[in-house]
């Protein structure tokens, strides 16, 4: 049974067979993916999830035991049992059809007030402001696969976007300094290895995680834990003993690398100099992950010097975030981050990306209006031209203005991909490129400057005429 089909919400099932009641079960519809607004003091979202979206979009079958599940569900079961066309439409699934326009993995998105195409005047609509966001993708399907798509796509987008956002954050607050992604035990061990390439095409150095090093190539690493100091502990000997005995065997165990040794299991002082002794005053580094603050490090470098081992790194962790990182980089070597990358508390929902459909299956071009809500969708088919200082939106079919970059780009006709994703290691250097040449303004931790979002003349005139028939 794969989450990858069968892990949709209920109401996509009910409300297909609504459609197909209706004779629309075989329309062609056309959705878009995007998110309406920036997560709180930030000033871009890095879109990530298009790899595992086109893995997912091979992946699409039902097989005996997803429709077992469906006929066993006490609503939706009896409502296949009656409509045997829809149940065989379902088991005749055989990966994704349709098409896909998707800007490239780890291209930075933006949210926020509409301006005129002058650039300085806001769009109203209806008295409030018109929002304004990159088109992440645009997907045209049938209505059967379009109600199987929508759920795992946005929780994958919502998911490593989040992540890769986060990860961004940290690494630039790090300036220059190594980050390493050390959050796989506080998410889901399904989702980790997700996690895992999200910080790394964020930014991160390299991750904890040996699955994602085994499926994506992505660098592995890691020193040592508590647990395997304190396994050392043995009657009638001192902690000092069989800790420095642990970091000798460590030591040898890898032989001519450079040992990197966790230091604070009982005392950070005590633990250094076992550290220095154990390697002959070859230690590589140290990694501190507790009470982790500028006067600590320096004193831990003091340390290192005077016991002749001035060139040691000092690596940190101890629940770090892009602020305490900011704090520390003019101090540390490097840092271990986990649970705010992975988890992203500051913007734990995701990015709240929504799939909306903007143009229905009587080919009706359509828009969500909600008045006074804020959660109106733009219509239609559209573009995002890039240029250094703002994003330009138009209608799909408008001319393209010149020197600006079109971002939605065929990526997936018919039952096949067009074009592969990148490797890691190229999105990566993307995501790089793409944040660095950011205004100043809007790479600040705590910022409220809004990327300069313009709407065509001819998108705004479209959404004053939707809602103008909405509103009659």
């Amino acid at each position: 049974m794969t989450l990858s089909t069968l892990g949709i919400d209920a109401y996509q099932l009910t409300t297909l067979l609504a459609h197909a009641d209706l004779g629309r079960l075989d329309q062609r519809v056309t959705m878009s993916f995007f998110f309406r607004r920036m997560p709180k003091n930030r000033s871009y979202v890095v879109f990530c999830a298009l790899r595992r979206i086109l893995e997912t979009a091979r992946e699409m079958r039902f097989g005996d035991e997803e429709l077992a599940a469906l006929d066993a569900h006490p609503m939706i079961g009896p409502a296949l049992a009656a409509r045997p066309a829809v149940r065989e439409a379902l088991r005749a699934v055989d990966g994704f059809d349709g098409n896909i326009d998707a800007i490239p993995e780890g291209t930075p998105a933006f949210a926020g007030p509409a301006l005129r195409s002058d650039g300085k005047t806001p769009v109203q609509i209806g008295g409030a402001p018109l929002g304004l966001y990159t088109p992440l993708m645009q997907i045209e399907t049938s209505m059967l696969l379009a109600k199987l798509i929508e759920t795992p796509f946005l929780g994958l987008i919502n998911h490593m976007s989040m992540i890769a956002s986060k990860a961004s954050r940290v690494v630039r607050a790090a300036r220059g300094k190594p980050v390493l992604e050390f959050g796989q035990r506080r998410t889901h061990p399904a989702a980790a290895v997700d996690a895992a390439y999200a910080a790394y095409v964020g930014g991160c150095r390299a991750t904890s995680n040996l699955a994602a090093y085994a499926r994506f190539g992505i660098p592995a690493v890691g020193t040592m834990d508590h647990f395997a100091v304190q396994a050392s502990e043995q009657e009638g000997r001192s902690r000092e003993e069989t800790e420095r005995d642990f970091f000798r065997g460590f030591a040898e165990t890898f032989g001519k690398t450079p040992t990197t040794m966790l230091v604070d299991t009982y005392d950070t002082d005590r633990g250094i100099r076992a550290a220095v002794e154990a390697t002959g005053g070859a230690l590589g580094g140290v990694r501190i992950d507790s009470n982790v603050t500028p006067e600590s490090i320096a004193h831990a470098r003091a340390l290192l010097r005077e016991l002749g081992c001035p060139d040691a790194k000092i690596y940190v962790s101890d629940g770090l975030d892009e602020h305490k990182v900011s704090a520390l980089a003019d101090v540390a070597d490097g840092f271990g981050v986990g649970e705010n990358i992975t988890c992203s508390p500051d913007a734990a929902t995701g990015v709240g990306c929504v799939g909306k459909l903007v143009i229905n299956g009587y080919g009706r071009v359509t828009m969500k209006v909600a008045k006074g809500t804020g959660k109106a969708t733009l219509p239609g088919k559209l573009q995002v031209y890039r240029s250094p200082d703002h994003d330009l939106v138009v209608l799909e079919k408008e001319a393209a203005p010149s020197g600006a970059t079109p971002l939605l780009v065929p990526t997936w006709r018919g039952r096949e991909a067009t074009r592969d994703v990148p490797s890691p290691e190229e999105v990566r250097d993307h995501v790089a490129r793409e944040v660095d040449a950011l205004p100043a303004e809007l790479l600040a931790l705590e910022t409220t400057a809004p990327r300069k979002l313009i709407a065509s003349d001819a998108l705004v005139r479209e959404v004053e005429r939707l809602y103008a028939e909405a509103s009659s």
